[in-house]
């Protein structure tokens, strides 16, 4: 098929075997590559019930239908099942590990467990296991450096030392500065022995009209490099959101317990601060691939130590405004601290807002923590804790596993403990907009901002959720096409760009609605295989004690983020039904399957309706 290598490379780290298979163009066809390939693989080969940590999980790394071809177009999907949730997980990384590893592969399967720790090296089409016992133990800067030495050319993703503790909120950091980040994925890697993947650049999937892919590559990426409509996102990326979230009542700021801060506040971690110590990169990846660019380099100094990072919004806010420390070279340091050991930066700032409001209320004391802590703004604790959080020592061996383990753990602090299924929110307070907390509580993965925002943006009080519910779910689709394509959200692609690029490249006719019925259908198997596995989506597709406050002040003052309980009900049961599930249980009906070309699956969904509805039985529901 044009626009593919169909080809997939499965690495079995227990008999050091690696083979090649084709990947036919009818699962192509089905689940078009990225996060829809990535589940496909998972579902068929991962039953539920397995241990995230144990040789039975597997890994893949997937390109996007169009990852390396198009402006814009860096993504590669780390999927598995994840050690924090239980769920089948992905999360996208760029930089150039994507592209690289579609000159070879369009995705690569990681299985069993190695003895001793290994690299992978992926060059002319072929992958070598390789012994990685001098890396093992090192922080990923410094195993970046010691490869980039021997493979100048390549690409690579690596597990950190908390990847290797398995760490529950361990991350894959691509080339230092990207992240495959939620979810805990670092941990499987890191559990398989697997330090890094090491990746040359291959040769690109030939597509099937180049002449004019050619010119509507040019098109895009003129449209996008010039047009004035995107210069904030071309001059500041993300880095300036935290003055937009805190003026619409949606930030992080002190675990969620102040959406709205004011802007003389949210500047201190806002575009302009952050561009103070903006510099050139050292490197530049892909060269005019990205007609956004929107990362940048900056370089600051900290306690006598000059570092350099690539930060964006959700580090900044979760490890900033989360944790009430709103100094930018202090959380430059700990984003950097954070990409070292490899540590989800979401998470890691949930789970230390959480104890910091902890020593707030009182609800732990200096001797159970092992140092004195002030509390929300401490920095000196902040650094201390990510460190023993990556070395599992202290009190970081409650922590490692992020917020939901660590208040069972104490038996105390639960109700201000901010996940959903186990993961922890990123840095949108749903309070600020009226039916988000909808797209958290159903989310396949747990709280995640990448899974539909809602339209227009008013307020949960404005009007009854129900209403935006069909808005939400076009969001959501539209999230997973682009995840399933390998093309950034910040690329401003219209749903009608994608299909025209897409069918350009493959030589197929491909429409916008074919496109969110593939979306629809890779949703609907991860349903599927979470509530054959533990997910009884009526106890828990919800949201956590928090977002039921009233907001104390700002534009949303008190506002939760639903009318009432009745209001979300509402909402996700016409969820539900707008998605062909069942409209109690939550999970999608057989006959739905067969409307999306899926019958394969129906029989699994009939049983995953029997298991819910059992659950609910025996919880008395």
């Amino acid at each position: 098929m044009y626009g593919y290598q169909n080809k997939i490379a499965r690495v079995n780290l227990t008999t050091g075997k690696v083979t090649y298979e084709e990947l036919p163009d009818e699962v192509i066809r089905k689940f078009i590559g990225g996060k829809g390939l990535g589940y496909y693989i998972i579902y068929r080969e991962v039953p539920p019930g397995t241990d995230p940590l144990s040789p039975a999980n597997k890994f893949v790394f997937a390109a996007g239908g169009l990852t390396g071809l198009v402006p814009g177009s860096s993504k590669v999907i780390a999927i598995s099942k994840s050690p924090e949730t239980r769920l089948i997980s992905d999360s996208s990384g760029g930089d150039a590990f994507g592209p690289k590893l579609r000159g070879h592969f369009d995705a690569l399967i990681i299985e069993g467990k190695s003895e001793e720790p290994v690299y992978l090296y992926i060059h002319d089409g072929k992958v070598e296991i390789k012994d990685a016992s001098h890396l093992w133990g090192k922080g990923n800067y410094e195993v970046a450096k010691e490869l980039w030495k021997e493979y100048p050319t390549a690409s690579m993703a690596m597990v950190g030392p908390a990847g290797e503790r398995l760490s529950r909120i361990a991350d894959i950091i691509y080339d230092t500065e990207r992240a495959s980040g939620r979810g805990g994925l670092g941990a499987v890697l890191g559990s398989k022995r697997v330090k890094a993947v090491v990746v040359e650049p291959g040769e690109k999937p030939k597509v099937a009209e180049p002449e004019e892919f050619q010119r509507l590559w040019q098109e895009y990426y003129n449209e996008f490099a010039t047009n004035p409509k995107y210069e904030h996102t071309r001059t500041y990326g993300t880095t300036d959101a935290l003055r937009s979230a805190a003026s619409l009542g949606m930030s992080p700021a002190y675990n969620f317990s102040r959406p709205y801060i004011p802007d003389e506040l949210a500047s201190k971690l806002g575009g302009d601060e952050v561009k103070k110590y903006e510099v050139e990169p050292e490197w530049f990846v892909h060269g005019k691939s990205c007609p956004i660019k929107c990362a940048r380099y900056v370089e600051v100094e900290y306690k006598g130590k000059k570092i350099r990072v690539k930060p964006e919004y959700e580090s900044i806010a979760m490890l900033g405004a989360a944790t009430g420390v709103f100094d930018f070279p202090a959380v430059a340091y700990f984003i950097h601290l954070v990409n070292d050991y490899g540590m989800d930066s979401i998470a890691t700032g949930a789970t230390i807002g959480w104890l910091f409001e902890m020593v707030e209320r009182g609800l732990i004391s200096e001797d159970e923590i092992g140092f004195p802590v002030k509390g929300f703004g401490d920095a000196e604790a902040e650094e201390r804790l990510i460190k023993l959080m990556a070395e599992r020592k202290g009190i970081g061996a409650i922590l490692a596993d992020g917020v939901k383990r660590a208040c069972e753990r104490l038996g105390r602090g639960c109700e201000f403990a901010v996940h959903v299924k186990g993961m922890e929110s990123p840095a949108w307070d749903p309070r600020g907009r009226r039916t988000y907390g909808l797209s958290y509580a159903t989310a396949d993965v747990g709280a995640s901002h990448l899974r539909g925002w809602p339209r227009p943006h008013q307020l949960p009080n404005q009007g009854p959720a129900k209403e935006l519910v069909p808005s939400l779910i076009e969001g959501r689709d539209e999230s997973y096409i682009t995840d399933m394509l390998g093309t950034c959200k910040f690329v401003p692609y219209k749903m009608e760009d994608l299909a025209k690029l897409y069918s350009v490249a493959t030589g197929e006719e491909w429409t916008v609605e074919e496109l969110r019925k593939r979306a629809w259908g890779v949703e609907s198997i991860a349903r599927i295989h979470d509530a054959l596995d533990w997910v009884t989506p009526p106890l828990d597709d919800t949201i956590p004690p928090r977002w039921w406050e009233p907001e104390p002040d700002g534009p949303a003052k008190g506002n939760a983020a639903f009318i009432d309980y009745n209001d979300f009900l509402e909402a996700r049961r016409e969820f539900y039904r707008l998605r062909g599930w069942h409209e109690e249980l939550g999970v999608p009906l057989p006959e739905t399957m067969e409307k999306l070309g899926l019958p394969e699956f129906k029989e699994d969904a009939a049983r995953a309706i029997d298991v819910v509805k059992k659950r609910m039985e025996f919880s008395g529901q």
